[in-house]
């Protein structure tokens, strides 16, 4: 299940919807651009096409040396076409690949949610209650980007890595991933929404973000392992 809507508040700026997501079997994997980022919404859809395409993508063993590698990848094709590295850091990086990773995996026995950056965490216990799991920074977050750039006040990030849970299907039903646009879900403005998150209800899940879409400053995606799509 993988839905995302343009925040209101992006809509009257003129800004398009910075969130993307992918999914498969085994993975769903939410990227949340950066609203300060001048192109970010084209780094988070370049990144996830990428990311399908390398090997073994939704295997969880893999996931943070595909993500490493792909950097990479996009780095060295795309820094020739600039004439310093200090240009290229400031206008591609910064530009373009400031984005949030938050990916979660179903295995047999387990939910294993990764993230690097902000971001919620959403779980159903066996109980059926709902709770929200928030990780913020304020407004400045940890992306992975910043790994590969050089100017002092980005290396303070160097050393950042994924942060990984591990949710047990003996004490859990669900597990949803989601960027921080979901805000209004958590302070309770948007009515029934618990309700249709334990039924993993997709259409209902969606159809609530596009009509209370004035409650949505900032662009929204959640996503679960399995089900539908909108």
């Amino acid at each position: 299940m993988l839905i995302t809507s343009q925040g209101f508040g992006h809509f009257t700026k003129g800004l398009n919807n910075q969130d993307f997501g992918i999914e498969t079997l085994r993975m769903v994997l939410v990227l949340d651009g950066c609203s300060e980022a001048k192109y970010s919404e084209i780094g988070t859809r370049l990144f996830a096409q990428l990311f399908l395409e390398k090997e073994e993508c939704d295997k969880v063993e893999k996931f943070e040396n595909n993500v490493r590698l792909l950097f990479e990848d996009i780095i060295g094709m795309m820094s020739n076409g600039y004439p310093s590295r200090k240009e290229f850091e400031e206008r591609f990086i910064i530009e373009n690949l400031l984005f949030t990773i938050i990916a979660c995996f179903e295995t047999e026995d387990q939910f294993i949610v990764k993230l690097f950056g902000d971001g919620y965490i959403i779980t159903q216990n066996l109980r059926g209650l709902i709770s929200y799991m928030k990780f913020s920074y304020g407004k400045c977050p940890p992306y992975f980007a910043y790994k590969y750039c050089s100017a002092e006040i980005y290396k303070k990030f160097h050393n950042y890595e994924f942060k990984t849970f591990l949710f047990d299907k003996t004490n859990f039903s669900k597990v949803f991933v989601a960027t921080d646009g979901v805000l209004p879900f958590v302070k309770g403005d948007i009515p029934g929404i618990d309700d249709y998150i334990s039924k993993g209800d997709a259409f209902m899940i969606g159809s609530s973000i596009k009509s209370h879409r004035q409650s949505f400053g900032d662009d929204v995606t959640i996503a679960m392992v399995g089900g539908e799509s909108l």
